[in-house]
């Protein structure tokens, strides 16, 4: 989720952004282990016990006479004899490997390959229908962001991995608009970072529906990237037609927003960023063909 920024679009009243919460919760500490020492008496005990042991011997009879055991018979040894059992096959399953990790990843931390073309790369969340947090509606669309006329802070993200997915873009990535909990939801358009990684200050205000009491401004917890718009889409890529690609074998298998849905920033592989982007565009060129079949009729 995109939390609520200070929006510099031309309008009068900025918009936040929607954001995925995962406060951590504060681990307590354990509690310490007492440092007194205790004196025990318990060899003490023994030796007192093993001298009424010794003087109850003298004073008891002699004892009677232990009868013979009966010899035991000798055992085989196993190294001689022949096994004729077959040996039954282990049943025990070995652990199962698990497989590659597919999330895409940087090679180096321009993500940049050497031909200078971008890696990685982004899928950026954000509700664009009214929803209220602490009283204040973070709605954010993408139509907002083309009418920001400077960088917009995608501030209020409140999950580590979205925030460790920022701190990894580069100036001039480009990433997807997906509009959460819309109808329908999906890609709806293309942004392009333009300012890196930096401290999200919406986390230390007290009005901000995002605010965050644990964040200290000396190490800070959170931080954001300023984004511009780049293109809308004719047409929502909607989340059915994602899953509907991201099989065993798709294109857009273990793509990061089917795997972990509630992730708010997350990766788009160089392949998966091509496919979305045709099916965007075929979108496009049917409603054209159907809009010119429109006006031959």
């Amino acid at each position: 989720m995109a939390g609520a920024r200070r929006s510099t679009r031309k309008a009068a009243v900025a918009a936040p952004k929607y954001t995925d919460t995962s406060p951590e919760a504060s681990e307590a500490g354990a509690p310490k282990a007492n440092g007194t020492k205790k004196t025990t008496t318990r060899r003490k005990r023994a030796r007192d016990e093993d001298d009424d042991e010794a003087i109850a011997a003298e004073d008891s009879p002699p004892p009677k006479k232990a009868a013979k055991a009966k010899p035991k018979p000798k055992a085989s040894n196993p190294k001689s004899a022949v096994s004729t059992r077959a040996s039954k096959p282990s049943t025990t399953a070995s652990p199962a490997a698990k497989p590659p990790s597919t999330i895409p990843t940087p090679s180096n931390s321009s993500n940049r390959d050497a031909d200078g073309n971008q890696e990685v790369f982004w899928l950026l969340k954000a509700e664009p229908l009214p929803r209220y947090e602490n009283g204040v509606n973070v709605a954010f669309s993408i139509d907002d962001l083309a009418a920001c006329t400077q960088p917009e802070p995608w501030s209020g993200v409140r999950n580590p991995q979205a925030t460790n997915n920022m701190k990894m873009m580069r100036k001039g990535d480009l990433g997807f608009f997906y509009h959460s909990n819309a109808k329908p939801s999906g890609v709806v358009g293309v942004l392009r970072v333009v300012e890196e990684a930096k401290v999200d200050e919406s986390a230390f205000e007290k009005g901000d529906p995002y605010f965050d009491a644990k964040s200290v401004r000396e190490k800070p917890r959170w931080w954001c990237v300023g984004v511009e718009f780049v293109r809308k889409f004719g047409e929502v890529v909607d989340l059915h037609t994602l899953k509907g690609h991201a099989g065993k074998g798709g294109p857009l298998e273990g793509m990061q927003l089917v795997t972990n849905s509630r992730l708010s920033v997350s990766r788009v592989g160089r392949e998966q960023w091509e496919f979305i982007l045709g099916l965007a565009e075929g979108k496009e060129e049917e409603d054209a063909g159907a809009a010119v079949e429109d006006d031959e009729a």
